[in-house]
C-alpha cells in the first residue's frame, strides 16, 4: 500500500514537471514584473485606462509584494480618476493608504 502511494505521488509530480514541447523547453513565456509594469504603464500613457487597470491588477495578483505592486495600486487609482470614476479612484487610494501607510508616496494617495 505504501509503495503504490509513493509510486503514484512520484508519477504525479513527474507529470506536473514535464514539458509538452518535444525538445523539453518551456514554450510558455512568463512575463517579468518589469515587463508587466511597462505594458500597463504604456496603456495608461496611451489613455487606454480600462486596459491599464486590468494590467495593473494582473501584475498585483501575480506579484503581490514589492515596489511594483505598490506603484500599481497608485496607478490604478489614477487610471480610475482619469476614467471619470471618482468612487473607484477613492476606493483604490484608500486601499493603498491602508496597505502601505509608511510608503513615501502615501501623500499622493491622500
Amino acid at each position: 500500500m505504501r509503495h503504490s502511494l509513493a509510486v503514484f505521488l512520484l508519477l504525479t509530480l513527474t507529470a506536473c514537471s514535464s514539458s509538452s514541447h518535444p525538445d523539453g523547453s518551456n514554450q510558455e513565456k512568463i512575463a517579468s514584473v518589469e515587463d508587466m509594469y511597462t505594458e500597463a504603464k504604456t496603456a495608461l500613457n496611451d489613455q487606454n485606462y480600462e486596459s491599464a487597470i486590468k494590467k495593473f491588477e494582473s501584475l498585483q495578483s501575480r506579484y503581490p509584494y514589492g515596489r511594483y505592486a505598490q506603484q500599481s495600486q497608485l496607478e490604478i487609482a489614477y487610471a480610475y480618476y482619469k476614467q471619470s470614476e471618482p468612487e473607484s479612484a477613492i476606493a483604490a487610494a484608500d486601499r493603498f493608504i491602508k496597505q502601505y501607510p509608511n510608503n513615501p508616496h502615501v501623500d499622493y494617495a491622500y
